[in-house]
């Protein structure tokens, strides 16, 4: 896979200039075309309202929309001329996972934000990443709602247990593999004869020109995603590759265990593929 294509969402909240920073990043160290796309809410009406909807909440609701929808851009406009990069934006009302979803099937990655549930202007982007990852066709790069990740990838962590959803994950991510000073196979509690059967995933990121470590630790008192997020700390890299599990909130929404974990206490730009 090659990166030509990277659609960024574009909700304005407190993190918009650093998930902007990162994806104009990416976009020129890959030669990549840029979509940003922000997604109107459809106007929610408060309980109180009893079932009446003045028109001047719907018209000042409407408005704030596209006040924020223009400040957004604005702002990409401004960082992309900063590094000479030409954007597309995109502004479309809708639920935004189902409009991010259907731009990204014309697109090679996905930038979306953790989201802050600390932001009052935040009930619906702090949903948009669990649904995101399960539901993508295209695999996602959530940033985190604190930081600033301009400078990302130098030691990824790839997290495996020989599935099919951690092999997805770790080819989507080979553009950053490739690009890696360290890449560190990552495997929980694995079973007894695991590492004898990552031998040939080491041996294939190798045909890449992809020069991997394995490592294999038991955390028999942590869940499996506090495990990942320990280990990120305790080996210093700054990227994880994982496999999302779960289904689609319109399917009922259950994210595997780990994987919501990690969204709500993630550290560093995690790469998901479903």
């Amino acid at each position: 896979m090659s990166i030509k294509t990277v659609l960024l969402h574009l909700n304005n909240d407190q993190q918009l200039d650093a998930r902007i920073e990162t994806a104009l990043g990416l976009a020129v160290e890959h030669d990549a075309h840029l979509i940003g796309l922000y997604t109107i809410a459809q106007v929610t009406v408060p309980t109180s309202f009893m079932g009446y909807v003045p028109p001047e909440f719907i018209e000042q609701s409407r408005k704030t929309e596209e006040e924020n929808a223009a400040q957004a851009k604005a702002k990409l406009e401004s960082l992309a001329t900063k590094v000479d990069k030409q954007v597309e934006i995109v502004v479309e009302e809708g639920y935004a996972p189902d409009l991010i979803n259907h731009h990204a099937l014309a697109a090679d990655i996905v930038v979306v934000g953790q989201g802050d549930p600390d932001e009052e202007n935040n009930t619906q982007s702090r949903y948009i990443a669990e649904e995101i990852v399960v539901s993508s066709p295209r695999p996602v790069l959530i940033i985190p709602a604190a930081g600033n990740y301009r400078n990302f990838g130098k030691h990824v962590m790839v997290g495996w247990n020989n599935t099919r959803e951690a092999s997805r994950a770790l080819h989507e991510a080979l553009p950053f593999l490739k690009l890696a000073e360290k890449v560190t196979l990552l495997s929980v509690n694995a079973a007894e004869g695991e590492e004898d059967e990552t031998k040939h995933i080491l041996a294939h990121l190798e045909r890449h020109g992809v020069k991997a470590e394995y490592k294999s630790g038991r955390w028999p008192d942590l869940s499996v995603g506090d495990a990942i997020l320990d280990a990120l700390v305790d080996y210093s890299a700054d990227m994880l590759v994982m496999g999302a599990y779960g289904h689609s909130r319109l399917r009922e929404m259950i994210l595997g265990g780990a994987t919501k974990n990690i969204l709500e206490h993630m550290t560093a730009p995690f790469l998901f593929a479903h």
